[in-house]
């Protein structure tokens, strides 16, 4: 055992070495919370019922977006997430859930969100920030702050796939982003492919070996080459030949 995983660091690291692409580090404008799970969220909505991570179970996409009241770019795309809510809502087997996020201080409180989504007529659900939510959205600070409106996608397990962040200006737009998401999810897996970029990489290959040693807790079915049920070193072996071309 041992020496496999010797012989993958090994390849591994030589490889990266050749290849500069291959170590390059992520640019601090793409810093978003893609990959990072929030199925543990417990919140409540903004008449406080409990809400749960319990919901993601109830569509294949659940779209959340952050705001505040204060918000004029918010406030402006607004509007678009009503429509999506109304159209994925009447269209069940779409498999889409909208859902808001409110940023609470001392002006954008419960009760001013409460009266600007009634005097409005929106009608998509609201649940208040909870720990979860808020590291998500820290995952986008510089150390200054955060910007919003900022939109997340996850799926049913509660794997965020997309981080919009800013402002959507048109309908068309957020939709195209929900229908992109869609596509993926129903597209059969990449062998080998975990971060789904749609190749087979060393990064790959590295993700691979960390699931099997225990490094990280999350898994892919991408990951299971040999097909057993588990992500053990074998795989990693095999993603390692797939990035090498072998």
């Amino acid at each position: 055992m041992r020496k496999v995983l010797a012989i993958i660091v090994s390849a591994v690291l030589a490889l990266g070495a050749a290849s500069p692409a291959l170590a390059k580090s992520v640019p601090e404008a793409t810093r978003d919370g893609v990959g990072m799970d929030v199925s543990g969220f417990s919140s409540q909505d903004l008449g406080g019922n409990p809400v749960t991570g319990e919901i993601l179970n109830n569509a294949a996409v659940t779209v959340f977006n952050y705001w505040a009241t204060w918000c004029g770019p918010c406030q402006m795309e607004m509007p678009y997430f009503q429509q999506a809510h109304e159209y994925y809502s009447a269209t069940p087997e779409a498999d889409v859930q909208i859902y808001s996020i409110l940023l609470e201080d001392s002006t954008s409180t419960v009760a001013a969100a409460q009266a600007f989504l009634s005097s409005h007529g929106y009608t998509w659900p609201n649940i208040r920030l909870d720990q979860t939510f808020y590291d998500v959205i820290m995952s986008t600070s510089d150390g200054s702050g955060v910007s919003i409106p900022q939109t997340i996608f996850v799926d049913s397990s509660g794997i965020i796939h997309r981080h919009h962040i800013g402002m959507y200006s048109s309908y068309e737009q957020l939709d195209a982003a929900i229908r992109s998401l869609l596509d993926e999810l129903a597209a059969p897996a990449v062998p080998g492919d975990v971060d789904d970029d749609g190749s087979v990489t060393i990064s790959d290959a590295v993700t691979v070996l960390r699931m099997a040693m225990g490094l990280v807790d999350e898994s892919s079915p991408a990951a299971d080459i040999n097909g057993n049920g588990t992500v053990d070193v074998s795989d990693a072996v095999s993603v390692l030949r797939l990035a090498m071309g072998l």
